[in-house]
């Protein structure tokens, strides 16, 4: 049987309630999404440059909006990343300054830099004498906030651009649903991504396709923000300004789930996290900065 496709043909730059869905799921069905990539220098001289400059008018487009069937408020959609196929084409873009770099750094401003990277046999060809290794994500993975819309730079509690590397195949994203059939947005397809997103416009966009199935699952009650597990480590994530309280978001949220489902007191799963926490800022760019919490799964036995 035929997948279900996410496709192109409706792009949303914000994330709502009032997007109309485009698609629609039952749990337990994988699906394909096929994203696409940001607008960027990869457009200059493109045959269809007038009509991409048309379509893409904002950041991280998410390839329509899915509706989950028998989603209600109150559970929590468990989003499986199967597998992802980037395309042949990508770029990176600094804008001349970030957050992360300001333009006062150096000699004056440093001014604008792109590259645009062909994309084969599983590596990126940098420059001539540089080839990286493709490790696809998905930078954009999000529910409908309950009651307003945002723009598809912004994360939170609802995931959205989380632009964390681990949200790749194998990965499971866990989030509350806030509306009726979660209205499930995915993008910003990464062929990778250093941390912190420095340069602002990647890591290396791209566009392709990937498989997802989605879950619908109980809310535990100590979930107090989005969840990631793999095969080998659970993480929680903070996404908000400033970087530390990012963490301490991210921190706080794996105290109560080693509490709650692993046996330990808060006392001693804050000892313990001492010894076993892995963590780091993945974006530093975003309106909201993500910060990652990771145990492996080996010290949890």
């Amino acid at each position: 049987m035929r997948l279900k496709v996410a496709t192109k043909d409706v792009l949303y730059f914000e994330t709502g309630p009032d997007n109309a869905p485009t698609l629609w799921v039952d749990p337990g069905e994988e699906f394909q999404v096929g994203t696409q990539m940001n607008p960027g220098p990869w457009m200059d001289g493109h045959p269809e440059e007038e009509k991409l400059r048309e379509l893409l008018v904002g950041g991280n487009p998410s390839s329509g909006c899915v509706y989950v069937q028998g989603a209600e408020p109150g559970q929590v959609l468990r989003v499986d990343v199967g597998d992802i196929e980037v395309d042949n084409v990508g770029f990176t873009y600094f804008p001349g300054k970030t957050g992360a770099m300001p333009a006062w750094l150096g000699k004056g401003d440093i001014g604008e830099h792109h590259r645009v990277v062909e994309i084969r046999e599983g590596m990126i060809h940098w420059d001539d004498g540089v080839v990286l290794p493709v490790e696809p994500m998905l930078g954009f993975v999000g529910v409908s906030p309950g009651n307003t819309r945002l723009g598809n730079g912004w994360a939170g509690n609802w995931g959205g651009n989380f632009d964390i590397q681990e949200i790749t195949t194998g990965a499971s994203v866990y989030l509350e649903v806030n509306v009726p059939g979660a209205l499930l947005h995915i993008g910003d397809m990464h062929a990778r991504q250093g941390d912190g997103e420095i340069c602002g416009a990647g890591g290396i966009e791209t566009g392709g396709q990937a498989k997802v199935t989605c879950h619908l699952v109980d809310k535990p009650s100590s979930m107090v923000g989005p969840r990631i597990e793999d095969e080998t480590h659970i993480m929680t994530v903070g996404m908000t300004r400033p970087a530390e309280d990012a963490f301490r978001k991210a921190l706080e949220a794996m105290v109560l789930w080693l509490e709650d489902d692993y046996g330990f007191t808060r006392g001693g799963a804050y000892l313990y996290l001492g010894q076993v926490l892995e963590s780091r800022c993945t974006q530093f760019v975003n309106p909201h900065f993500t910060y990652l919490a990771k145990v492996a799964r080996k010290y949890l036995e």
